[in-house]
């Protein structure tokens, strides 16, 4: 979406928590704090007289992440709804599988359906209604649409005839997570050490002490692909090059140029400081902790995706597995 929160009407906002069955002492303190501000603006290092703003909510508050969230659960239930009234072919699935069609996070969406021309004319259909209730307007700069591999050149043209968007390929990143087909290759996860060098980049590296490399590794370098490691099952190399980026950065102070003699070995580095090390975490002993967690996760928590999973992939989804079943388990 295009200015998603900037762009908010009031009026459908009070009715969508109206709908809620939010009490109306709430919403009226709701459409107070949205309606009653005045901005100015600074030109040429002079401010303008105060003026009203006549939509959209104020990033940085910290109630507008919900109302937004309430807002757009009405497309999330439209799409729903039009699915079950066979408005919307979704996206073929394996029989048992929950259906999936859209994932919403924010201002950024992801939906998945079938390719022929009555779905896509029911999702624009939808998507535009929405558009002229909320106020809302989809980036088409920003959207594109991906089909597989084998679909005719005829099939791309019309689809894109119809939603307007250009076409799209796999690989894409998508919330910092790269979607992909087929095997893993290491140029997937480029993004991820791109950030960690240019972080590095930014620093005085010369200039920082042994102690605050250390303190840099441990709460700044090793918390920046945390978000990816708990989603993705990482490739060895790309763990094995973190850590040789921590490595050069601990030791030589520098990501490029000549190599100083190691002290200690990285393992001991990595162990706790009770225990002689510098309390610095393996990039391979985090990525375990938390597939681990993601798994356990599945298992014992109902989710969409657990239930995908446990549909696919079958029992072993549902009931612990021997040492022989699971691998993540047998480590």
């Amino acid at each position: 979406m295009e200015k998603a929160f900037d762009r908010i009407e009031w009026s459908f906002l009070i009715k969508v928590l109206r709908c809620f069955r939010f009490t109306d002492d709430f919403i009226d303190l709701v459409d107070a704090c949205v309606r009653e501000n005045h901005f100015s603006l600074l030109v040429n290092g002079s401010s303008t007289p105060f003026f009203t703003a006549t939509r959209g909510l104020r990033q940085g508050d910290p109630l507008s992440p919900t109302l937004f969230i309430l807002v757009e659960e009405v497309l999330s239930r439209s799409l729903t709804r039009a699915i079950n009234q066979g408005l919307i072919r979704p996206y073929y699935s394996k029989r048992g599988c929950p259906i999936i069609s859209h994932s919403l996070f924010a201002d950024d969406a992801i939906l998945f359906l079938n390719g022929c021309e009555t779905s896509i004319r029911g999702l624009m259909s939808i998507i535009s209604r929405y558009e002229r209730a909320a106020g809302q307007l989809v980036n088409a700069s920003k959207s594109s649409f991906t089909v597989g591999p084998s679909t005719p050149i005829g099939t791309i043209r019309r689809i894109q005839g119809l939603i307007g968007f250009s076409r799209g390929h796999l690989p894409f990143d998508y919330l910092g997570c790269p979607i992909f087909l087929g095997r893993r290759r290491i140029h997937y996860f480029d993004a991820l050490v791109g950030k960690l060098r240019k972080k590095l980049a930014g620093w005085k590296i010369q200039l920082l002490s042994p102690g605050g490399r250390i303190q840099l590794i441990r709460h700044v370098l090793m918390s920046m692909p945390l978000h990816l490691l708990a989603v993705h099952e990482v490739l060895d190399t790309v763990l094995q090059t973190i850590r040789r980026i921590c490595t050069s950065f601990l030791w030589d102070g520098q990501l490029e140029g000549p190599r100083r003699q190691r002290r200690v070995s990285w393992e001991k580095a990595c162990r706790p400081t009770n225990e002689g090390g510098l309390g610095i975490r393996r990039p391979q002993d985090v990525f375990n902790m938390l597939q681990k967690k993601l798994v356990w996760r599945m298992r014992t928590t109902p989710s969409v995706l657990g239930s995908f999973v446990s549909a696919k992939y079958g029992e072993w989804a549902r009931q612990p597995a021997d040492i022989k079943g699971i691998k993540r388990w047998a480590d």
